[in-house]
């Protein structure tokens, strides 16, 4: 009974052994995603409302170690609101008031991301992690399209905005070096001016002075869903190389079995 446990204890050993081994085979040297979902925006215009856009975009992120990754972030994120659509019953001002704005943005951000498990491509029992990320971002409209003038007449534009995206969301290895993802992005902003309208601002329509809230800054989500694929390196001992065997036809067996090579002139020689 003894000897079958020190036998049982020595094959978990070894197996454990050439397990954490295998793993450390495997280096993930980076990963490239794309993705898509639905985008909204909060602020002044139709607060009683959110209206869902879809937004698409890509990614790299550096994996730094099994846990923490740095995150290079692409995409394009349209965003409105429209006063008109409020319920009459709901909110008579803002019903009254009919602003709207229309703004398609592109989103550039850098995020620091965090396994909340170890996660290893191709290995079942680490094919799964939920991940935190945060960062900071820049917004650049591309397209713009309002309604709100000033009490001096003037259009305004859309700024350019700096924004602090919070992201989470959790990562499926499928096969191989392909994952799905789903993850939802939640971005504070430093602009009260995303919809035209910021809380100091007034417009005037049909004699009436329209306010906005006292919001504060503006904010918006989103949530997607992706496919990525992971850079891996794998090490692992070389191959040997091949032996070279003799062939009947090389030079080398030829020469074997011939004997050394007679001149013209031995023919004239005496024995």
């Amino acid at each position: 009974m003894r000897k079958q446990f020190i036998y049982l204890f020595f094959l978990l050993f070894f197996t454990t052994s050439i397990q954490a081994q295998y793993l450390q085979l495997i280096e993930n040297k980076g990963e490239f995603g794309v993705f898509a979902g639905q985008a909204s925006y909060n602020g002044d215009l139709a607060p009683n409302l959110q209206f869902l856009s879809t937004n698409f975009g890509g990614f790299y992120k550096k994996q730094l170690n099994d846990y923490i990754g740095l995150r290079l972030n692409y995409e394009i994120v349209p965003l409105a609101a429209f006063d008109s659509l409020t319920p009459n019953s709901i909110n008579y001002y803002v019903y009254e008031r009919k602003l709207f704005f229309r703004t398609t943005y592109q989103d550039i951000s850098l995020m620091t991301e965090f396994y909340f498990l170890k996660f290893i491509n191709g290995n079942k029992n680490y094919r799964f992690s939920p991940y935190l990320g945060f960062g900071v971002g820049y917004l650049s409209p591309l397209k713009d399209t309002s309604n709100y003038q000033n009490l001096a007449g003037e259009f305004t534009q859309a700024p350019s905005i700096i924004t602090m995206p919070l992201n989470i969301g959790f990562k499926y290895n499928v096969v191989g070096s392909f994952n799905l993802f789903g993850e939802f992005t939640y971005r504070f902003t430093n602009s009260d001016q995303m919809d035209h309208f910021g809380d100091q601002d007034s417009y005037l329509k049909d004699g009436t002075n329209y306010q906005a809230s006292t919001s504060g800054k503006d904010q918006f989500f989103s949530a997607k869903l992706g496919l990525s694929y992971n850079f891996l390196r794998i090490y692992g001992p070389e191959p040997r190389p091949k032996a070279k065997r003799d062939n009947l036809f090389s030079k080398q067996g030829q020469s074997s079995n011939k004997g050394p090579k007679k001149s013209l002139f031995s023919f004239f020689k005496r024995k």
